[in-house]
């Protein structure tokens, strides 16, 4: 009679660990239209918002009707080449507002949805700064704080004076309220009540929100860049295109033939708003994927600091890669930390800096709290050329 045969268990036991659920960043080329048209009777019952892929624009028509102002904005985010579709993974939020008991807030309504939904860029259905200033002006500070970037346009040139709603944006230094002016009329071909402006911003959109920031020299300005289906702004003059540059408001005009956007970087520039934001998250994600995703844990120690400030330099790597930071001379003046010399340094030959403030500095009751010494890091931004002075000097031989 043969004898048992026992399990290999009963010497060596092996469990499979699966790897840590880690977040991934967020896809910044979704966009949400918050629209006063009716949830569609399509919808199922609850059904609070839709999203739509490359493809949607024939669906959203279905949903909301050609003659619709959703179906008319999007329409325009559409249109743009490249648009956010040209990112993988992107695509658009489409968010009724609530009417009973009442209208819903459009601050409320972006609230709502991104409980629901993840979406970066916001489009609105409505003039808002000359219907309400009030309620553009809590808008504006929502989303400063909300984590989108609000796309806006005006047609009313007032707009662009000093105190207008669009000009205290840029006093108040919210810089992800992105204002534009487009005082055409009639131009555009919109629905029911749609307004032409806010069709505008949808392109502005479609066509600033198209970066794969893991691609090649991806980054963008949007200086120049010419909008598909969207004519010239022909009203615009002089002194509006000057006011338009005090107020940071973005214009369309024609320069000698090159029809595109004229930019202002009184409120900032959008790209660069944009560029932040994807750094601060994609850095911010590294380090939580870095801490999360440790079989046992990261060691308050030099080594797992070390650890941890590498998983930061992944995203600033591909930020040098994408074109939004590039090595160079640090501005003069400019505040440094860490050891001068490798500040400057490291910024000459990468475009960053990282430093922490070294482990063995930090107290007891900082070790206690198991939380890691404070990282600081210095980017130096490859910015854009949106204009240029040329002098030639002309001599007889």
């Amino acid at each position: 009679m043969a004898g048992s045969v026992f399990p290999l268990s009963l010497i060596t036991q092996v469990t499979l660990v699966p790897p840590a659920l880690v977040p991934g960043v967020p896809n910044q080329s979704t966009v949400c239209i918050v629209t006063q048209d009716a949830t569609p009777a399509g919808w199922a019952a609850g059904q609070e918002y839709a999203t739509y892929n490359s493809s949607g624009l024939a669906q959203i028509a279905a949903d909301f009707g050609i003659d619709s102002n959703t179906y008319a904005i999007a329409s325009q985010l559409y249109a743009q080449s490249p648009n956010i579709f040209a990112v993988p993974g992107a695509y658009l939020v489409v968010l009724p507002r609530l009417t009973s008991p009442s209208l819903e807030t459009i601050p409320a309504a972006v609230a709502r949805g991104l409980a629901l939904v993840y979406f970066y860029g916001v489009l609105i259905d409505e003039e808002l700064a000359t219907s309400d200033p009030t309620a553009f002006a809590t808008l504006a500070t929502y989303i400063e704080t909300s984590g989108c970037l609000f796309f806006y346009a005006s047609s009313d040139a007032n707009d662009l004076n000093p105190g207008s709603p669009l000009d205290l944006v840029r006093q108040a230094g919210e810089v992800h309220t992105r204002c534009t002016y487009y005082g055409e009329s009639d131009v555009l071909v919109n629905g029911a009540a749609a307004q032409q402006t806010q069709m505008f911003a949808a392109a502005y959109a479609g066509r600033m929100l198209s970066v794969n920031f893991l691609a090649s020299n991806s980054t963008l300005t949007m200086a120049y860049k010419n909008l598909k289906g969207i004519p010239a702004d022909g009203s615009l003059t002089n002194s509006q295109l000057t006011a338009a540059q005090a107020a940071g408001v973005d214009i369309y005009p024609n320069i000698s033939s090159v029809i595109g956007l004229y930019i202002s970087g009184a409120n900032q520039f959008s790209d660069m708003v944009y560029n932040d934001d994807w750094l601060a998250l994609a850095v911010q994600i590294a380090g939580v994927d870095e801490i999360v995703g440790q079989a046992n844990k990261l060691p308050l120690t030099e080594a797992g600091i070390g650890q941890l400030k590498d998983a930061m330099k992944v995203p600033l790597n591909q930020a040098v890669s994408n074109g939004f930071i590039a090595p160079g001379a640090w501005p003069e003046g400019a505040a440094t930390f860490g050891d001068q010399a490798s500040f400057l340094r490291n910024i000459a030959q990468t475009g960053f800096y990282v430093y922490s403030t070294p482990v063995a500095q930090l107290t007891q009751a900082q070790l206690a709290t198991r939380q890691a010494p404070p990282i600081q890091i210095a980017v130096l931004a490859a910015g854009a050329v949106q204009s240029a002075a040329v002098i030639i000097n002309v001599a007889l031989g």
